[in-house]
């Protein structure tokens, strides 16, 4: 067998400040908020399937009932998570699956969804494993005062208005394999106490060998694996009603083989109050 394999370096698509002060100012709590918690593991031999399926909403001051059209005044988001796995005959399986769902406000560091999926599997008799994720994040406002929406004290002195925004990104994979070794981590923040934390969207797929020979020498999986990411950003300034910039960016990776090595790592991140990671 030839052996060959892709490394995809990390993509990071982020959103930078130019000129006045920028969105994603993310949107508030509810006052009663919720948390949930879904495990999964299995270590069989035989079929299996399972599915995950998020869809949600949340406005800051125009009722949902009441969107569209776009919200005269506050913020809406709308976020969206699914993951399918299924095989289409036995095979040796290990799959485990952890999904949190958390509503209350997210800094740096933590999520409103945060799913983390391993798979192993070998497949007999030509049957495959197919595992789909997908994350999407689309969020709109108006303009809005810095002073209400900003703890640093500064920042109204670089703009009084946080600018209207309208941005949308979307992130996945999909696995197609009858041998195969996979780790897949997908977060999203948009639930934020105040605009100085950043909204944030990542899917990470890595695949590597399934195992090794009883000589030593390496399994690679086998089957195919593509991993997407997109997004459309327009973003305003001050209390304008146009917009001022306008990012539209898009990136598909595939492999189809033999596969020693397919890891990939994306990151939407938006915010007035950024970092910039070194280059």
């Amino acid at each position: 067998m030839k052996k060959f394999g892709i490394m995809v370096i990390a993509l990071a698509m982020l959103v930078l400040m130019t000129g006045l002060v920028m969105a994603d100012p993310g949107v508030n709590q509810t006052f009663e908020t919720q948390g949930v918690s879904l495990v999964t593991s299995i270590n069989a031999f035989g079929n299996m399937y399972s599915t995950t399926d998020v869809t949600w909403k949340q406005s800051s001051v125009v009722p949902i009932a009441s969107i569209p059209p776009a919200p005269a005044a506050g913020t809406y988001y709308v976020t969206t998570y699914s993951e399918d796995t299924q095989s289409n005959g036995d095979g040796d399986i290990v799959y485990d699956k952890d999904t949190n769902l958390e509503t209350k406000s997210a800094l740096n560091g933590q999520f409103n969804i945060e799913a983390t999926k391993e798979i192993g599997f070998a497949g007999y008799n030509g049957a495959e494993i197919t595992s789909t994720d997908n994350i999407f994040l689309d969020g709109t406002g108006n303009y809005s005062v810095t002073k209400e929406r900003a703890i640093c004290v500064f920042a109204s002195d670089v703009s009084t208005y946080i600018p209207a925004f309208c941005n949308r990104v979307e992130m996945g994979s999909s696995i197609t394999a009858e041998y195969v070794n996979a780790v897949t981590e997908t977060t999203d923040r948009f639930i934020t106490d105040s605009a100085d934390t950043p909204v944030e969207v990542t899917h990470n797929i890595r695949v590597d060998t399934y195992g090794t020979t009883s000589s030593g020498a390496a399994i690679p999986s086998y089957g195919k694996v593509t991993a997407f990411a997109e997004g459309l950003i327009m973003e305003g300034r001050g209390n304008a009603t146009g917009y001022f910039e306008t990012v539209e960016w898009s990136e598909e990776s595939m492999v189809d083989g033999s596969i020693y090595l397919f890891d990939k790592n994306m990151q939407y991140e938006s915010g007035y109050k950024r970092v910039r990671d070194a280059v």
